[in-house]
């Protein structure tokens, strides 16, 4: 690519975005969906962890083919499948209203959504350092704070001026920006190409086996995927907290969410500016302090007190300002372990974390209760876990030299 380097992070930012917008953009919906499609929230959820899970898998297809046949074709082809099935969302969840329906239609869409993730964090590598690639990715979070922060409130004014459907179109038309923008510039980036074409196709997926008997990329991952997991819990059972519990409207969930965005926004700036002189391997576990705090603050509060948009969104922010320090070292650390095969590592370290987001709504979906409890131990949990894998890294990396290259 021969754009100026802020070119460079607002193509990667959109290109990472595309990929979560269309969860983020609806979520505010989820209520109002389940009254539409006359469904249980159970069944409403199910169209997110459905997402999670094809998003999760489609990305091992992405991740080998981009690394063996380069990543312009392999993401054209994908954004190309997004973009059609985000507009057969619509279309036959209208003709045919039912909530089995859209579930189908979302699983299929998740198999176009994952390109852009997966190329993006591979991107990135390909065009920079290891620590340079932290740097990057923690401005491209930055930046891309903005459409998450956007986003749910975009989508809960949707909702209350059109339904659902209106943040499908909406996606669409973001995801055809970067099409075009796609198209129109990017240059192959992948310069192991040549020499992963003459591996076999059997050869190229072993990649996954040696990523997984790598200690460094297996404690990158699961520190990232644990902590993606309990965010996810917000994005899923936070509208029915806010709105159906008490009583907010789609559009205050909205603007209730832009606090921890925002937080998330100012995070990254400073992990961008610590990469240089504190490195990837310390960014985690000086992140994870961060998010541990905060979810023991949120799990406090959710058991002696009742439940309040101060009480859910206080401590989320507070996470938020580690998850955007650790996430980027935990991104770069992954893709950065075997360079040859970053679209491999890219696609294992996106399964892994859409996965762990998929199980923790799956737990979630087992209680009925109107209670958040289930929320705020589900969502803590998971970020303990993480904290306790990340102390273990730290402690492994200081008496052994890194593995990464």
């Amino acid at each position: 690519m021969t754009w100026h380097p802020l070119w460079v992070i607002a193509y990667l930012t959109g290109l990472i975005a595309s990929g979560h917008i269309s969860t983020n953009m609806y979520a505010p919906s989820l209520p109002a969906m389940a009254a539409y499609f006359d469904a249980s929230a159970a069944s409403v959820q199910a169209t997110v962890s459905v997402f999670l899970i094809a998003f999760a898998f489609g990305q091992l297809l992405y991740g080998p083919l981009s690394d063996r046949y380069g990543r312009r074709t392999v993401l054209i082809g994908g954004l190309i499948v997004y973009a059609v099935t985000t507009l057969g969302s619509v279309v036959l969840a209208t003709l045919f209203p039912s909530i089995e329906v859209l579930i189908l239609c979302r699983a299929l869409q998740a198999l176009g959504a994952c390109a852009g993730p997966v190329m993006g964090r591979a991107i990135t590598r390909d065009l920079y350092s290891r620590e340079e690639t932290a740097r990057v990715m923690a401005y491209v979070a930055m930046a891309m704070g903005l459409a998450p922060a956007f986003a749910p409130v975009l989508g809960g004014h949707l909702e209350e001026w059109f339904d659902w459907r209106a943040s499908f179109l909406v996606t669409l038309g973001f995801v055809l920006v970067v099409l075009v923008a796609t198209l129109a510039a990017l240059k192959e980036t992948n310069t192991y190409r040549g020499v992963n074409t003459q591996e076999s196709v059997v050869g190229m997926v072993g990649g996954f086996a040696e990523l997984v008997r790598s200690r460094d990329f297996m404690a990158f991952v699961l520190v990232g995927s644990l902590v993606y997991g309990g965010m996810f819990t917000f994005q899923t059972a936070g509208p029915f907290v806010i709105v159906d519990l008490l009583g907010y409207t789609a559009a205050d969930y909205g603007w209730f969410s832009a606090a921890p965005i925002l937080a998330y926004m100012v995070g990254s700036f400073i992990a961008g500016r610590l990469t240089h002189s504190t490195g990837v391997d310390a960014m985690v576990p000086i992140g994870m302090l961060a998010v541990v705090f905060g979810a023991a603050v949120f799990l406090t509060l959710a058991l002696t007190m009742p439940a309040s948009a101060l009480n859910v969104f206080g401590p989320l922010t507070v996470m938020s300002v580690g998850m955007s320090i650790m996430f980027p070292g935990t991104m770069a650390g992954a893709v950065s372990i075997k360079p040859r095969i970053a679209g491999t590592a890219s696609a294992l370290y996106g399964f892994l974390q859409m996965g762990a987001a998929a199980v923790a709504i799956s737990v979630l979906g087992l209680f009925e209760s109107r209670s958040h409890l289930p929320f705020a131990w589900v969502c803590s949990l998971a970020m303990f876990a993480a904290g306790a894998v990340s102390f273990w890294q730290w402690r492994w990396s200081r008496s052994a030299p890194s593995s990464a290259q």
